[in-house]
């Protein structure tokens, strides 16, 4: 059998960057013409074709895209990779796939590690051989066994019972706590499993077609380089979900195209012979699964949402559960203010409906400040008014009511309540990023890690990172590897080069789990890395443990004292709700709030006095206001919060509500007695004394 073309043409004027390649390659066994201009590079192209030319963006006289474009007009198969030292924006990065069909960009300066191991996806080294096949059963496919959906509830009923029994130990607790969130993530996955069961067939009918067409035009390298790319989706996507098969016939697939030689007759029947063999057993095993999961799907929702409600008992439970129901919420009761505190602090929810006459603590929605304690966290509340007390609506606000249900309580207004909820919710959850070119991975990694409590958002075209991560502001990234016109290994570079992102963990997704596949991820600058297929306790457990490890540090987005919101991710979230408010025309106030005498207080009072009042003035603001509010810290001891909706009269009474608590506040000073400070309070409100974020607080800070 013939070689595959390893010829490769680098073209580039900086001779020592040609130099640096050339040398590169040649340690791999790669034949090596360099050219330094776009003039010799056409005269070495029409000498002998190469299997891959490596295009600089700048050349002399004539630049590489211009190059690339006259090359294109007589060859439309030949690989090619641009060298940049500049990232592209979507636009030219679409033509430079789909128009030039370059295979793929990287970014000056080049890492070698990287660089070789890019290059070698495209054109493997000298000496690669076609795979070796053993014989195995392939009628048969494994499942990962799941619950059905009576099972689910039934056991999730019978683990609610048991830790809402106060005398269950808490060791049992812990268990029982992991236990249920095992069969949530369980049954998550089985609802991702079967829409991944519908899209199958029509998955494995684009393996059929792309091989087809390269079969059919077996000189064109583009048709065989988009077979490779599909059946490289499935491989590791299908062994996520279980259908290792499936993932295997793929990865077959894949290997022999590899070996194809485009350029040569001799015994390449052989190899697209394995490759037509695998097409249809893996198409019988697919027509398989259909026919035996077919009858069998529904259409199922993941709860958006869990809820406690603290209401008396045998209170409105029709219209609560039909509320739920309506909302896709999880719904848990509870008949007493004390119940409901045990309760958060055996398990987790996202929210909690307190009915006001069982708020019987002293001081005003002094539950809703104790849940919040016993959570450890902001969570959204909806108060039921069942006596239709008066409240003004500072009070409403300060208390941390996301929704106010007064009089009768209807299942329509808990539904909204509950709907209401589940947004505010949405803006406190840990936030991954999965950046893969395949939905399907995609929606796999979301079904694992959103019943986690994890708010993930799915980026198929990592061309836009960077636009998407300013928005988005997540804990964590997830990246894959080998995608079209782009390695996550750029990718990673880029973020890693930003003073911004250079501290969010990166963790790869990749098929290579050798030793060179591990040691290129970490040289890009990756934290760790999951092989594929990816598994869902590997999965969970390696993301759980970033983002606990992240959030636990000085972050991009959560301030270590007070831990309320740094100010750049105070600045991004409020010019998004500033959006928001001014596409609503609604009205929003910014408020700074200032720590009295900040800077004399170590000296007044000894060292740390100062944190120790931030840290305490961050849990005051993190227990009250609603959980779509903004809290984050300027500086020092300047503080912000955001409110959409409300008018700076409104803030400054709730500003009266907050010194009323900081007023019962003492603290210890390091002379042996004990310390009170003040808290001074200025405001701006939008859009009359500033259109966005910069604006709003010079102003505010202009008034203390």
């Amino acid at each position: 059998m013939s070689e595959q073309n390893t010829y490769i043409l680098v073209i580039d004027d900086d001779k020592g960057f040609r130099d640096l390649v050339g040398d590169l390659l040649k340690s791999r066994g790669y034949e090596v013409v360099l050219a330094r201009s776009a003039k010799e590079a056409t005269a070495s192209l029409e000498a002998k074709r190469p299997g891959l030319a490596i295009v600089d963006y700048r050349l002399p006289e004539v630049d590489g895209m211009t190059w690339i474009s006259k090359v294109r007009e007589q060859d439309d198969t030949l690989p090619i990779i641009l060298c940049t030292g500049n990232w592209c924006d979507q636009k030219t990065f679409n033509w430079l796939r789909n128009i030039l069909k370059v295979s793929q960009v990287i970014q000056k300066p080049i890492v070698p590690e990287l660089f070789l191991h890019t290059l070698e996806n495209i054109i493997p080294p000298p000496g690669n051989s076609i795979p070796k096949v053993t014989e195995e059963d392939t009628g048969n496919f494994k499942v990962q066994p799941v619950l059905d959906s009576a099972q689910v509830e039934e056991s999730l009923e019978q683990i609610e019972k048991m830790l809402a029994d106060e005398s269950t130990y808490p060791e049992e607790v812990e268990r029982l706590k992991k236990l249920k969130r095992r069969i949530e993530t369980q049954n998550a996955i089985k609802k991702a499993r079967e829409t991944f069961i519908k899209t199958l067939p029509d998955a494995w009918g684009e393996i059929t077609t792309s091989v087809k067409k390269a079969r059919e035009n077996p000189r064109n390298l583009r048709l065989l380089q988009d077979a490779m790319a599909v059946a490289h989706k499935i491989k590791g996507t299908a062994g996520s979900y279980g259908f290792t098969k499936i993932g295997q016939f793929a990865e077959r697939i894949e290997d022999f195209l590899i070996t194809v030689d485009p350029h040569s007759d001799t015994e390449q029947e052989v190899i697209w012979a394995e490759v037509i063999r695998c097409v249809v057993e893996g198409t019988q095993i697919v027509d398989a699964i259909a026919r035996e999961q077919g009858s069998a799907l529904e259409a199922h929702k993941l709860p958006s949402i869990s809820c406690l409600a603290v209401t008396p008992e045998g209170a409105y439970p029709g219209p609560l559960k039909g509320a739920a129901q309506d909302a896709d919420c999880e719904l848990d009761m509870v008949g007493s203010s004390v119940g409901a505190i045990v309760k958060f602090g055996k398990q987790e929810y996202d929210s909690a409906l307190i009915d006001l006459q069982l708020d019987t603590t002293p001081g005003r929605f002094q539950l809703a400040r104790e849940l919040r304690q016993a959570a450890k966290r902001i969570i959204p509340l909806c108060f039921v008014n069942s006596k239709e007390e008066s409240f003004t609506q500072a009070e409403i606000v300060y208390g941390g009511a996301s929704a106010l249900l007064d009089g009768d309580v209807t299942r329509g207004s808990l539904t909204e309540a509950m709907q209401i909820m589940t947004v505010a919710g949405q803006m406190r959850r840990p936030r991954v990023l999965c950046v893969d070119d395949d939905p399907l991975l995609s929606g796999f990694v979301e079904s694992v890690l959103i019943p986690a409590g994890i708010k993930v958002r799915s980026l198929n075209e990592p061309i836009v990172i960077l636009d998407v991560i300013h928005e988005f502001q997540p804990d964590l990234v997830l990246l894959d590897v080998i995608m079209p016109g782009l390695t996550g290994y750029e990718v990673c570079r880029l973020l890693k080069s930003h003073d911004e992102w250079k501290h969010v963990p990166v963790i790869f997704l990749t098929s290579k789990s050798d030793a060179e596949g591990k040691r290129a991820a970490f040289t890009a600058g990756g934290t760790d890395f999951l092989s594929k297929p990816v598994l869902v306790d590997e999965l969970l457990s390696r993301v759980k443990a970033h983002l606990s490890k992240t959030l636990s540090e000085v972050s991009t987005r959560i301030d270590p004292q007070s831990k309320l919101l740094t100010a750049p991710a105070l600045k991004t979230e409020s010019e998004q709700l500033i959006n928001l408010c001014s596409q609503q025309s609604q009205n929003l106030s910014l408020a700074v709030i200032s720590i009295v005498d900040y800077e004399q207080l170590d000296t007044l009072h000894g060292a740390f006095s100062a944190e120790h009042v931030v840290g305490k003035l961050g849990e005051l603001l993190r227990e009250r206001l609603r959980a779509e509010d903004l809290r984050g810290r300027l500086e020092g001891g300047k503080f912000v919060i955001v409110l959409a909706g409300e008018s700076s009269d409104t803030v400054a009474r709730i500003f009266e509500l907050l010194k009323e608590d900081w007023g019962k506040m003492w603290f210890p000073s390091g002379r042996g007695n004990e310390f009170q400070t003040g808290l001074d309070l200025s405001t701006a409100e939008f859009p009359l004394e500033g259109d966005n974020f910069e604006k709003l607080r010079d102003y505010a800070l202009r008034g203390l």
